[in-house]
């Protein structure tokens, strides 16, 4: 009846509305808002008060949160009065335009080489205090820019304009992308969603992130389920997609709550 065209335009609209639901929101529950907050005040007692603090969320396999997390991080540091910058950093399958519904293609592969200036790819968002780089235009080597010198002199002069970065890397036993980012933050956050993380999986992530010396502040179980803890859901999140991972044989045990 619709069509291709129709019918395409619908599924649009419904993952619009999707990812509208994971964000925070006037109607977000009130335990959710404040795992946030909690989460936010950890970070900040984690860190040396001087400086710029540099967050890094990854997580070890596809579909666990991570980049609604490092988002809703974001608008809750911005909440709170500090200028917060957030930076998609999956070159090869971003997913934090799609979660504020802006399709802009500039971004950070496009500074890095040059292409454009940070002034142009930077996104002034709805939330007072909050501005978002997201990945730019996909690149044929995603990994070699990131670990580039350009990377490291861009992090240095948004130092200088922003009190929280955060980070929103790929997953760590995915593509190593994650563990070259993290020579360049303060400290690391792991998601991790309820039945979903693989123990062993979990276990091999921090194993690399602490081979990289990366200080790692915590993890964020996510998902919990309410008969578990007494506290509601932070959202069913979709797939992340466009990643795939092996597993070896009888490694199924599940993180637990």
């Amino acid at each position: 009846m619709f069509g291709k065209k129709g019918t395409a335009a619908i599924t649009d609209a419904a993952q619009r509305r999707i990812n509208s639901l994971r964000i925070i929101n006037d109607k977000t529950t009130f335990d959710v808002r404040e795992s946030f907050n909690e989460l936010r005040t950890n970070i900040v007692f984690s860190m040396p008060a001087k400086g710029t603090k540099k967050v890094l969320v990854t997580s070890s396999i596809a579909s666990e949160g991570k980049s609604t997390t490092c988002l809703n991080m974001a608008i809750t540091f911005a909440e709170a009065g500090t200028r917060t910058l957030l930076i998609d950093c999956d070159l090869r399958v971003p997913n934090v335009g799609k979660l504020i519904g802006d399709d802009e293609k500039k971004g950070l592969s496009n500074i890095l080489v040059s292409d454009c200036s940070v002034d142009e790819a930077l996104h002034h968002t709805q939330y007072k205090n909050l501005d978002v780089l997201l990945s730019g235009s996909i690149p044929p080597n995603p990994t070699e820019l990131l670990a580039s010198d350009a990377m490291s002199t861009l992090i240095d002069e948004l130092s200088e304009k922003y009190d929280y970065i955060l980070f929103d890397a790929p997953p760590v036993n995915v593509v190593s992308d994650a563990v070259i980012i993290s020579r360049l933050v303060s400290g690391v956050i792991i998601v991790c969603r309820q039945y979903v993380a693989d123990k062993k999986m979990l276990t091999a992530t921090v194993e690399k992130l602490k081979f990289a010396n990366t200080k790692i502040l915590g993890i964020v179980l996510n998902d919990v389920s309410v008969t578990k803890t007494g506290y509601g859901k932070y959202g069913r999140y979709g797939k992340y997609g466009g990643y795939s991972y092996s597993r070896a044989a009888g490694d199924s045990e599940e993180v637990k709550a």
